[in-house]
């Protein structure tokens, strides 16, 4: 049975989450329009009294607010088939109040934490209609300034589920970004855990990852849907605003770990900056009460003179060093930059409520921009590392036996004589094929050469066969071999007899090959060690002394 990959099993377990999500709202969708009908609009039927006249309007439309400040409106088309029914319009940030007759329906007042006119312009203001619905006209009061109209939205009236459904709706996008955000932070955890894996440490994947979630979570906890129906809204509302000033210092550390070092002090000032804020406003808010909401230009302005000049420090290291990575990267914050700039002017001077789409997605599109980039380098990074590792392989192979050759025996006795003094013993074993000369001279090189691969297939066998595991087998020159067991077990004679049992079953009826052996214990019997280059004389003479 063939195995899944890590990866496919991760694509799958997204694909059945996006699946249940989507079977989940289609659900909620088809109960809603079996509760009691569908969603309709209250754009029609409602009216003003002026000077005890009757002025009809529809909606949407603009209004004047009163000598008072106020704008009132009245709609008596709503029968007792409505009672029960939930109505939902915006206009919170106006101080909304609904009635009916004397009886008040809702009046938005704030938690413990303080909202900006922009954060309630989010929100939606949901009333469920009382049982005795029809007897006294629904009444909406908004409070301005005077002289001044206010656009006054148009309400939905339906079952709890749909109005839900509604509502996810219009936060589509939002929800959207921040499923994207998370996907993308998931992909940043992976890729950089397979990276390390391959021994290759991009810690801006990890930077990338915090950033997309601390940006999740701030989505998550500033959206209007949170606001109306989270648990804990106050608690959600201070951490999405700490959330909001420690978003970017994860993406600082990024910029310090991309630009030359002579410059990473430059992000760290504004990492430090950052934090700086955060804890200031804390200081501020507990010691003179006053609101986050009176402190947010802060964080913006910080923001702003940031993305400026990590865009600035990018645009020099790219004129210096021209690379594809500090391009992107300079494209990416001057999208983040173009992008927030437009949402700081659509929250200070428009008071747009919906200022953080815009925010997110170009968010979005400046975590594009570094994923590309970043991809591209890992990519060329993990190519050039495996060619390396082909040229080192190479390097330290023999071609014909694909033992081992003499540079790779060299670096072992160098490993060992940095590692001699944890060492209890170690055994050299040399091995010559005494009669290669004469087997070239007789048959041939071509049969020379089979008989040096017949040699090595038999030392490697004997290795297998002898269950040593600190053993490593080398071809150093023509005609000569070399083994070296740091952790000896069997003695030099048992490693000969099995060597040439080996090599007997490799030659069988054919030409005979004759072996010469030399060994050395790296420690004398009576503990003494042996310098590695003695220790390579002792095995090089007992071997000569042979032949």
């Amino acid at each position: 049975m063939k195995k899944v990959p890590g990866w496919k099993k991760i694509e799958i377990v997204c694909v059945i989450i996006v699946v249940a999500f989507m079977s989940f709202l289609i659900g909620i969708y088809y109960q809603s329009r079996t509760e009691r009908g569908s969603i309709r609009s209250l754009c029609s039927g409602w009216y003003q009294m002026k000077d005890g006249k009757r002025i009809e309007l529809e909606l949407p439309c603009s209004v004047t607010a009163d000598a008072e400040g106020k704008v009132i409106l009245y709609n008596d088309t709503l029968t007792e088939d409505d009672r029960g029914l939930i109505v939902s319009t915006r206009g919170i940030q106006d101080n909304l109040e609904i009635r009916t007759g004397e009886r008040i329906l809702y009046h938005y007042a704030d938690n413990q934490f303080q909202k900006n006119k922009q954060m309630k312009g989010k929100m939606w203001a949901d009333v469920r209609l009382p049982e005795e619905m029809g007897q006294e006209p629904l009444c909406f009061i908004y409070e301005g300034t005077a002289g001044r109209s206010l656009d006054i939205q148009v309400p939905i009236l339906g079952s709890f589920s749909a109005i839900i459904l509604r509502h996810l709706q219009a936060s589509a996008f939002s929800i959207l970004m921040v499923i994207s955000m998370l996907g993308l932070g998931i992909v940043a955890v992976c890729i950089f855990l397979y990276t390390r894996h391959r021994q290759l440490v991009e810690k801006r994947f990890v930077n990338v990852a915090v950033f997309l979630i601390i940006c999740s979570l701030w989505c998550i906890l500033d959206s209007g849907i949170y606001q109306m129906y989270g648990k804990h809204s106050a608690a959600g509302s201070l951490v999405s605003f700490y959330a909001f000033m420690l978003m970017s210092v994860p993406m600082l550390h990024f910029i310090q770990n991309t630009v030359s070092k002579e410059n990473q002090w430059i992000p760290e000032i504004w990492i430090l900056l950052f934090y700086g804020n955060a804890i200031g406003q804390g200081i501020v808010n507990i010691c003179f009460a006053v609101p986050f909401k009176n402190m947010l230009f802060v964080t913006h302005l910080i923001l702003f003179t940031g993305v400026a000049a990590m865009a600035i420090l990018l645009w020099r290291e790219y004129q210096k060093h021209q690379t594809q990575e500090l391009e992107l990267c300079l494209k990416a914050f001057g999208v983040l930059g173009i992008s927030g700039v437009i949402a700081l002017a659509l929250y200070w001077m428009y008071a747009i409520y919906w200022y953080d789409a815009l925010f997110q997605f170009g968010i979005l599109l400046f975590i594009s921009f570094l994923f590309w980039g970043l991809l591209c380098k890992v990519s060329n990074d993990i190519q050039y590392r495996m060619e390396q590792a082909v040229y080192e392989r190479m390097s330290i192979e023999d071609r014909m036996t694909g033992m081992k050759n003499r540079k790779a025996f060299e670096q072992q006795l160098d490993q060992l004589q940095q590692d001699v003094m944890l060492l209890e013993n170690a055994l050299l074993i040399f091995i010559d094929i005494a009669n290669l000369k004469t087997i070239n001279d007789t048959y041939g090189m071509q049969i020379g050469d089979e008989a040096v691969i017949r040699t090595a297939r038999s030392i490697q066998a004997a290795e297998s066969d002898a269950c040593e595991q600190h053993t490593e087998c080398f071809r150093i020159a023509g005609d000569e071999f070399a083994i070296v067991v740091t952790r000896p077990q069997k003695t030099p004679e048992e490693w000969e007899q099995m060597i040439r049992n080996e090599m007997k079953k490799e030659s069988g009826s054919r030409y005979p090959v004759q072996l010469e052996f030399g060994c050395s214990y790296l420690r004398k019997a009576d503990g003494t060690r042996l310098s590695i280059s003695d220790w390579k004389m002792q095995a090089d003479r007992m071997m000569f002394s042979h032949k």
